[in-house]
């Protein structure tokens, strides 16, 4: 029997194998065949990834210094980011996996759980056993559906990635209603360009139609936002299976990383204690709201705002941003604050 399965090997799930193993017996389950395939997501992050992993120029493809947002009635708003990263998810989660000793199963899918006085979990290659479960199995997360922990909004995240050279020093994004009721933009990636948008009902004809694409290479995710319940008897729920990921944006790896740094330090606590019920765990998710969840709650309070505004009222309130963007230029991509 393992101390603690951890279903899902993205990056926050071989995160906190890595920060458990070394007091715990750890089993990391992963569904697909290779560690960081399929790519779903963008890799656009900024230094503070760094408080949690070593920087390393092996999975990094640029580097860009601002944003420049395109408002529906074409004006534009320009932001200084410095150290803002484009990095190559696959080799960073490739990277997360070598520096761990811990078991990875792959290729193998969780069928069923069942929680008693330990975890079981059913997968096609056997049965697992454990005290902890957590569920760092991403935005479909089949242990959130367990326990009926479902998300405010789920939104469609695509992206289409061509191979023109693109070392530009922005990124750009468009907002406009006639296309999707989230946000389109253009990344510099180095040696390709990606081309991606959110929306409720985005479709990849949508995206090939606005920036006039032809062959480019498909990568789609749904992006979960709203944190659900997030601690049960016995079990956890971290990183986009909780939702904690930043709604202005759809990014959840530094959320991820936080939220896994706070479910070690609480798993480590209920070992010590021999205690995993529910009502032991719950510090878990005290923490991770006192942490961030205050900046979830307004980003899904601007994403309220953003449903009901028209191109008109968008184009006006990024005309009342370019009035106050020194102040912009000095928050933080992840938290709002320095």
């Amino acid at each position: 029997m393992q101390d603690v399965i951890i279903i899902g090997a993205g990056p926050v799930g071989l995160y906190l194998a890595k920060r458990l193993e070394k007091r715990l017996r750890v089993l990391v389950i992963e569904e697909d065949k290779n560690i960081g395939k399929p790519v779903h997501c963008s890799g656009l992050v900024s230094k503070n990834l760094f408080r949690f992993v070593k920087q390393d120029r092996a999975w990094i493809e640029h580097e860009v210094n601002g944003a420049l947002i395109h408002a529906p009635n074409g004006k534009k708003l320009r932001l200084k980011k410095r150290n803002v990263y484009v990095i190559n998810r696959a080799g960073f989660d490739k990277h997360l996996a070598n520096q761990i000793s811990s078991r990875i199963m792959k290729n193998t899918r969780a069928k069923r759980i069942s929680i008693k006085d330990t975890v079981k979990v059913e997968t096609n290659k056997g049965v697992y056993e454990s005290r902890i479960l957590v569920g760092c199995d991403g935005s479909n997360s089949m242990v959130a559906r367990h326990f009926n922990a479902k998300p405010r909004e789920t939104m469609n995240g695509i992206i289409a990635i061509t191979r023109e050279r693109n070392h530009d020093d922005f990124v750009e994004l468009w907002f406009d209603k006639r296309v999707t009721d989230g946000v389109l933009w253009k990344i510099p990636r180095g040696r390709k360009t990606e081309y991606g948008g959110m929306g409720n009902n985005l479709k990849f004809n949508a995206l090939k139609e606005f920036f006039g694409l032809k062959d480019f290479e498909k990568r789609a995710g749904r992006i979960p936002m709203g944190p659900p319940k997030t601690y049960f008897n016995h079990c956890l729920l971290v990183g986009d299976a909780a939702a904690q990921i930043k709604p202005w944006s759809g990014g959840g790896l530094v959320y991820g990383l936080t939220c896994a740094d706070i479910a070690a330090e609480n798993i480590t606590k209920a070992f010590k204690r021999n205690d995993f019920s529910e009502s032991f765990l719950k510090r878990y998710e005290q923490e991770w709201k006192k942490r961030i969840g205050g900046r979830i709650k307004a980003g899904m309070l601007a994403r309220g705002m953003l449903k009901r505004m028209n191109n008109a009222q968008i184009s006006l309130a990024l005309s009342s941003a370019n009035r106050v963007r020194f102040l912009m230029n000095k928050l933080d991509m992840d938290y709002l604050v320095k």
